[in-house]
């Protein structure tokens, strides 16, 4: 591919374009006048005129794939992006060289290293600007398969189920979650410096920091509620609170770690300040920690008029308020933070006991009604809009998809689970934009034909679809049907697994009567461990023995006895053995007795007995 670029602003000349400077050349108008007023040499203007045919190209060169084939790569890097599996610049070269070959396409890429040229990957890129190179953020496979159309339903029915028995209003409907701080941040601020150096550096606290937990919660109306602070220590200390927001509460665990005591002392903080009763509760969002779902948590929210419904699980990053904006913007004001205190202290190591007062100024700034607002408003919880996720957010979990039979989590009364990978994928991809070399036969594997055919068919009943492959980049030994990017380059899918037996988690109003009964029957179906009795041998002794023996110890009072040092000799010199050691000492495995290294026959190999048990 050439690497030439263009260096003039000059364009073809369209057809529309063409007509309109014939019909004013018609009227009287000069070429050169017409030209100037089209922006184009009058030269141009003429040679068009005379051919009679606008121009169809710049140049000599062609691309090498039509316009069409270039759209389904676009389509197919989209539809794997949304999937999280997304193309690197160099695997979207050897897809299109190994296109190019299996489809008979001439083209002028490196044969050597079956790679297209990075000028068409630059061309490329150019023709389609919505499509560029961009650094992802990893994602879990947790996380990707456990947000599905099921589990996210399930959800927003359930919330649903509460705002038509509450009404709750948008400043009772609370989120709440934990999220960690470090002494060292985990990603600090970009810094200006000279072009071309090797390695910029940053000054930080240390190599490795000291985490403590921050337990936030906030309303849908910009409510927050003071933050409670978990430290890793055994007693609580009045100055680690030093310069904390007002209100804030502290807490100690031995591992910075929220656990179902700290959340209970938590619930007691948060129901001081939203004062919640049975005429006006409180809507209490969280995830499905097990310190959020213990027995003596459930009495409380009940005792209290806290209605609690958990989110689904692994899902946090996408429905989950606090995750979806405030920690994010909270945590890049407190790495802010710590550069500015580190600038104005040098020579000083943040410690925890600066941590909160850092902290609070940073809280400040995040903690905004808009910030609060727009995270659940992307959500979906308020105002409620069950439809905020597309089928494109649901992708990235049709590549570990099972069918309905071989999923026992979901009962007959749960909602649906969805048909199949394959459908999903189809509907990602517009219906106008569809081609045989988009074709899904390879997606979902044999199960899903049916819904890949119906698919494919109507894909190809469409008025606008278009032709695989122009006449004018095909050879006449082209035969068959040609090969998708499909059949090169398959979507990814999972192969089938065993069903686990494990009850998995879901998203449920754990503060209901149902959620409690249940718990309630686990705790009881659960067995205490039994203890190991471990039996000891005692030689056997006659009454009178052990009679006398009783009496002897209540009779008499045995003296405290220090037990005497035992001197160890050297079996071969009888030498005493003295501290500190000069000689090297080796020990009989049979009789235990200690022998000078070089009164004795040892090599240095294996078990070492000594010459007198040698002889026995």
């Amino acid at each position: 591919m050439s690497t030439k670029k263009r260096k003039t602003e000059r364009k073809n000349c369209p057809a529309d374009v063409l007509e309109e400077a014939r019909k004013l050349i018609e009227k009287g108008q000069s070429k050169r006048s017409v030209a100037e007023a089209f922006g184009m040499p009058e030269s141009s203007l003429r040679k068009r005129l005379k051919r009679g045919e606008p121009a169809t190209k710049l140049g000599r060169y062609e691309t090498t794939f039509t316009e069409q084939i270039e759209e389904d790569f676009c389509n197919y890097l989209k539809l794997l992006d949304d999937m999280y599996f997304g193309l690197t610049a160099k695997r979207l070269r050897e897809l299109a060289f190994e296109f190019a070959v299996a489809n008979n396409i001439p083209h002028r890429f490196n044969t050597d290293t079956k790679l297209a040229g990075k000028g068409w990957l630059r061309g490329f890129r150019s023709r389609h600007p919505e499509i560029s190179l961009r650094q992802p953020t990893s994602t879990s496979i947790a996380r990707a398969m456990a947000f599905n159309r099921p589990q996210v339903e399930r959800f927003y029915i359930n919330l649903m189920v509460l705002q038509d028995r509450y009404n709750f209003p948008p400043h009772r409907i609370f989120n709440m979650d934990e999220t960690g701080f470090t002494t060292v941040p985990n990603k600090p601020s970009k810094v200006l410096s000279t072009k071309g150096k090797r390695s910029v550096s940053k000054i930080s606290s240390a190599e490795r920091g000291v985490n403590i937990t921050a337990v936030n919660a906030m309303s849908a109306s910009g409510v927050y509620v003071p933050p409670a602070f978990i430290f890793k220590r055994k007693r609580m200390k009045p100055e680690l609170l030093d310069g904390a927001p007002a209100g804030s509460i502290g807490m100690i665990s031995d591992s910075s770690y929220i656990n179902s005591d700290l959340f209970l002392d938590w619930l007691s903080h948060f129901k001081d300040y939203t004062k919640p009763t049975k005429e006006n509760p409180v809507l209490l969002i969280l995830d499905n920690h097990v310190s959020h779902c213990t027995i003596r948590a459930i009495n409380f929210y009940r005792d209290n008029h806290i209605h609690v419904l958990t989110l689904p699980p692994h899902t946090s990053h996408k429905i989950q308020p606090l995750d979806c904006g405030f920690h994010t913007v909270l945590k890049k004001y407190y790495a802010n933070e710590c550069e500015k205190w580190l600038r104005n202290h040098p020579g000083r190591a943040i410690t925890v006991f600066q941590m909160v007062a850092i902290f609070s100024p940073a809280y400040l700034k995040a903690a905004t009604l808009a910030c609060a607002v727009q995270c659940f408003k992307v959500t979906g919880i308020v105002p409620y809009d069950p439809d905020v996720f597309t089928d494109a957010d649901y992708l990235a979990s049709s590549v570990t998809e099972r069918k309905r039979g071989d999923d026992n989590a979901e009962s007959a009364t749960d909602v649906p689970l969805v048909d199949s990978g394959a459908s999903i994928v189809s509907e990602a991809i517009p219906q106008t934009s569809r081609s045989p070399l988009m074709d899904l036969t390879n997606v979902g594997g044999p199960t899903n034909s049916s819904v890949i055919s119906t698919e494919h068919s109507a894909a190809n009943e469409s008025p606008m679809q278009p032709t695989a492959v122009s006449s004018h980049n095909t050879n006449s030994a082209t035969t068959g049907k040609p090969k998708t990017i499909m059949d090169i380059c398959p979507i990814p899918k999972a192969q089938p697994r065993p069903v686990s037996q494990r009850k998995h988690k879901k998203s449920d109003i754990i503060s209901s009567s149902p959620y409690k009964i249940e718990i309630e029957k686990q705790e009881a179906q659960k067995k205490p461990k039994p203890k190991l009795k471990i039996h000891i041998q005692r030689p056997q002794t006659s009454k009178t023995q052990t009679s006398k023996a009783k009496k002897v110890k209540k009779d008499f009072k045995k003296p405290k006895k220090t037990p005497k040092k035992k001197i160890w000799k050297c079996g071969g010199c009888r030498e005493v053995y003295k501290e500190p050691i000069i000689e090297d000492w080796i020990e009989c495995d049979k009789c235990k007795e200690w022998w000078h290294e070089k009164c004795t026959a040892y090599l240095g190999l294996g078990s070492y007995e000594c010459d007198v048990c040698t002889h026995k």
